[in-house]
């Protein structure tokens, strides 16, 4: 009998742990730690979590968790620090130093939406606001950006999303002489985890379908990342958009993919980038250092 009443005790002694165990989960919340695979071009995101509740030490442990990622894995690159933040209602003011503004274009929009989507999860926080040393972050076209939330990017998520949208692009190719865009609509099934701009040019890689129409990107061409942020899209490709550009005059490939995006309707201008860089003359004197828009001009007239 006494073995057995030890044998009752050890079970009972068990199941209580096991209890508390579960009650210490259930005190705990599971949220996202966003960071930026800049490789990837993605926002990649892993369980945080927290048995904080309070809006105002969440976003504290938060600042402090960005703040602590290292550079190859996190969010901050090149000493980029969170000098101060100030939570005002539902508003969240982030306070970077200058080194901000040494970032890239497309590293740049990467870095905001994972640093907005990590604190608009929490309830209490609808907005973020950033500063550079206490004044307005200002958009590529020297705009302030204003309010964010995470509606306020386009961009791949990394996870692996099985629902499909069915939507009709507008596509620019070009005619035999490759010296006019000729336009062809397609109509395309993509996963929601695609934004639409890369959608776009990954069609465009793929070539057209309409006799006639021919090339205007070699279909080895490899995109890095397209992100849309600001009414732009930020497109980063490999090299071999510009050492296996096709026999085409020049203008075409890039009016290509800035008119085809457009058209998608999301965004008013366009950024190319090669490896990351967007301080590269494409072929004899494009510069892809500045934000192109739509030219109807090299459109041929339909006939």
């Amino acid at each position: 009998m006494r073995k057995t009443g030890k044998i009752y005790l050890t079970i009972l002694l068990i199941l209580v742990l096991c209890l508390s165990g579960c009650e210490e989960e259930q005190d705990k919340t599971v949220y996202q730690l966003y960071s930026v695979n800049y490789d990837k071009g993605i926002i990649e995101g892993n369980n945080y979590v927290t048995e904080t509740e309070a809006v105002e030490q969440l976003a504290a442990d938060m600042a402090e968790q960005i703040s602590g990622q290292e550079e190859e894995t996190g969010i901050l690159p090149h000493q980029v620090k969170i000098l101060s933040y100030e939570l005002s209602g539902d508003i969240l003011r982030l306070n970077f130093n200058c080194s901000y503004r040494k970032m890239g274009a497309v590293e740049e929009v990467l870095c905001r939406a994972a640093i907005v989507k990590n604190f608009v999860q929490f309830e209490g926080i609808r907005y973020v606001q950033f500063q550079i040393e206490g004044e307005s972050l200002l958009d590529s076209r020297g705009k302030p950006v204003g309010l964010m939330n995470a509606n306020s990017f386009l961009e791949n998520s990394g996870k692996d999303i099985t629902a499909y949208q069915y939507t009709e692009l507008e596509l620019y190719f070009t005619n035999a002489a490759g010296d006019k865009l000729v336009k062809e609509k397609r109509n395309v099934y993509y996963t929601s985890n695609s934004p639409i701009e890369k959608v776009v040019v990954e069609q465009l890689i793929r070539g057209p379908k309409e006799d006639g129409h021919f090339a205007t990107l070699s279909s080895t061409t490899g995109i890095l990342s397209v992100t849309q942020a600001d009414g732009i899209a930020y497109v980063n490709l490999d090299q071999r958009f510009v050492t296996e550009a096709l026999d085409i005059q020049q203008e075409i490939p890039v009016y290509s993919i800035v008119n085809s995006l457009i058209a998608a309707g999301n965004v008013q201008k366009v950024q190319i980038s090669v490896n990351g860089d967007s301080k590269v003359v494409f072929r004899e004197s494009m510069s892809l250092n500045q934000f192109y828009e739509k030219n109807p001009e090299l459109v041929e007239a339909e006939g």
